[in-house]
């Protein structure tokens, strides 16, 4: 089975081109695995790619996408055959609505850990609207209003966004990372002589590990709202946002 999480070579997220691959498996509950994909399975609170594999003429629906020790393509249809030559076409719209939110996020989160010194514990992201769980040391300072005016100062900057592959010596090294004890683990996870992670970084404000898919600046997540705060126990929030 193949594994290629090709979505980790394009940044911007945005946009995503179909591509032409092989079928290299068909599972018995009917998902497929592919010989190549540009698929974004779901992980890190972010949903999954959907789409259609169009073969002779025929688009073939699938679902979300999800990974084990493959990418796993689920879809209905039982005429496709171990070899067949597909054109993957993945739903543009709803890649480029969970980049904006997964970018908007990671907003969110940062502002929160800057101001507060909150900690990320949590999260769903959605197309329409997401929520984070939040933990403070003293949660009595949290002040909605403060958020939504920090987040929002982040996105009329239109801060640019980076993705960078960097190991353990860089990361260690550069005090913009954020919780660089959960990043280490991260580190000690992946393994090997070198791990390489993925930071992605946005200009000014953030800087972290993540495989998720994001914009190429800020500027285009228009507006974060801080719909509802809810009280999650133990100095936590969960904090329920959306975009304008």
């Amino acid at each position: 089975m193949s594994n290629f999480r090709r979505h980790l070579d394009f940044h911007p997220g945005t946009d995503p081109p179909s591509f032409t691959t092989a079928v290299d498996d068909v599972l018995p509950d009917g998902g497929v695995v592919l010989s190549e994909s540009w698929c974004y399975p779901k992980g890190g609170g972010q949903p999954g790619d959907t789409g259609v594999l169009k073969l002779d003429g025929e688009s073939i629906p699938f679902g979300e996408v999800t990974a084990t020790n493959a990418i796993i393509h689920p879809v209905e249809d039982p005429t496709l055959e171990v070899g067949d030559e597909v054109e993957c076409v993945i739903d543009g719209a709803r890649r480029n609505a969970l980049a904006r939110m997964h970018s908007a996020a990671h907003i969110v989160s940062a502002v929160a850990n800057e101001r507060w010194g909150a900690i990320t514990v949590g999260n769903q992201l959605n197309q329409a609207t997401s929520r984070m769980d939040l933990k403070f040391e003293n949660r009595e300072l949290f002040d909605k209003d403060q958020l939504s005016e920090d987040a929002n100062y982040w996105v009329d900057n239109d801060s640019r966004i980076h993705v960078h592959e960097w190991g353990r010596d860089q990361i260690s090294s550069d005090d913009r990372v954020r919780n660089k004890r959960f990043v280490e683990r991260i580190i000690d996870r992946v393994g090997g002589e070198d791990p390489q992670l993925r930071m992605v970084e946005i200009e000014g404000i953030d800087l972290c590990p993540c495989a998720g898919t994001h914009l190429s600046s800020t500027g285009p997540i228009e507006g974060i709202t801080i719909d509802r705060v809810q009280n999650k126990g133990k100095g936590t929030f969960r904090i329920n946002f959306s975009l304008n």
